[in-house]
């Protein structure tokens, strides 16, 4: 899975996993449902870079196991 889909599925549903933390439809007020939002936003972004990384140690790891 590349990048730039862990970006398109990470940052969207973390963003809105932040709203509903926050109450859903009852919220308290709009600043604090887009300081949620941007939290899970920010979190899903810095989850998708993780994860690439990840992903790319463990291709190199396994590169050079073969060609051992």
């Amino acid at each position: 899975m590349g990048f730039r889909l862990r970006m398109i599925l990470w940052i969207p549903t973390l963003a809105y996993a932040g709203f509903l933390l926050l109450g859903g439809k009852n919220l308290p007020s709009l600043g604090q449902a887009v300081y949620a939002m941007f939290l899970g936003a920010l979190l899903g972004f810095l989850l998708a870079t993780m994860f690439t990384l990840r992903q790319l140690r463990r291709e190199k790891r396994i590169a050079r196991l073969r060609s051992c």
